[in-house]
């Protein structure tokens, strides 16, 4: 997946990280200490900069620090950033909402869930950033109470679930060959290499040479020689060597080039010279591997589970008042 396409996958991300507090709260906030209400709730800085703060973990996890220099849709990812934190604050709070309207509170566990969570965030973050940002412990705690809530909610509100058999019969005979899996060896002879988490080409010769080798390879393995033992004389794939080349996958999980030839081969047949990013590959098919039905299908009720809940939340959001303090607003920076 290319870089961009990555970072848009990750603006599409839900960052959830808080829910409900039961001890004092402030409401009185001056107008230069909230960022935004939400259905006439005052969302405060502190709590802001959380929430804020993870996004810009998610973010640096795939663009390191130069992602601040990029932009999406003409917009810098700062400020994309900065939204994505207002849209997940104000989740959060509309499904606390409905919590609050139905009496769920919180179990002696999830209490637990909610310290655990508390001490691990606040490591997370260190105390030397908890300063900068102006983070307390107890705002922290009202956050996680606010997340375990949510997903309390998400609970009850799917309790009563069923999902539709006839419906999953037809979306599995649809779909059911796209979870097949398979095991293969493969020996690669690199034309290309990581270099500073970036695919570099190799030099003219040594591309040549991996050629050389690669058809070498592949003449002894098409004369029966024992594959593994060639795995471990020609592969400079480091990964798989303890496992003597070996993978199981399914689709859309390799380059694919290499995974079309691997499905296209038969048990125990050795494939061409495939050419990947990485360059070339012999394959051994070591396996067909028929998808698990009865997990499938339970991932599925699950997915279908999340969508009703999530129609749901939808609802409750799309009907919700956001106001965003201005003021405060401009003057919030990541870097």
């Amino acid at each position: 997946m290319s870089y961009k396409k990555q970072m848009m996958a990750i603006l599409s991300v839900i960052v959830v990280i808080g829910f409900f507090f039961t001890g004092c709260q402030r409401f009185n906030l001056s107008k230069e200490e909230y960022v935004a209400t939400i259905n006439g709730e005052k969302i405060g800085i502190e709590e802001y900069n959380i929430y804020l703060w993870k996004i810009k973990q998610v973010y640096q996890s795939v663009g390191q620090e130069d992602i601040w220099e990029t932009k999406f849709d003409g917009k810098p990812a700062e400020e994309v950033a900065k939204e994505r934190a207002l849209e997940t604050i104000k989740n959060i709070k509309i499904q606390v909402h409905e919590a609050k309207k139905i009496k769920l509170s919180l179990t002696e566990e999830e209490k637990s869930q909610v310290k655990l969570g508390t001490d691990t965030l606040i490591t997370q973050v260190g105390e030397e950033e908890m300063n900068r940002l102006g983070i307390s412990k107890l705002t922290v705690e009202k956050v996680m109470e606010e997340n375990v809530l949510c997903e309390r909610l998400f609970v009850e509100l799917t309790k009563d679930f069923v999902g539709n058999k006839e419906e999953f019969e037809k979306f599995f005979e649809e779909n059911g060959e796209n979870f097949k899996k398979v095991k293969a060896k493969h020996i690669l002879l690199k034309t290309h290499d990581i270099v500073d988490g970036k695919l570099t080409t190799l030099s003219e010769k040594e591309q040549k040479d991996a050629k050389k080798k690669a058809d070498e390879a592949l003449e002894r393995a098409k004369s029966g020689e024992d594959f593994s033992d060639l795995v471990q004389e020609y592969s400079q794939d480091e990964a798989s060597l303890p496992t003597n080349g070996e993978y199981t996958f399914g689709k859309g999980e390799m380059d694919k080039n290499f995974e079309d030839a691997s499905f296209a081969l038969k048990t125990g047949e050795i494939s061409d010279l495939v050419e990947s990013a990485y360059g070339y590959h012999i394959i051994k098919l070591e396996e067909e591997i028929e998808p698990d039905k009865d997990i499938i299908e339970d991932n599925y009720y699950e997915i279908k589970k999340e969508e009703f809940y999530n129609s749901r939340v939808q609802e409750w959001v799309n009907d919700a008042d956001l106001e965003i303090n201005e003021e405060v607003w401009k003057t919030i920076k990541i870097k």
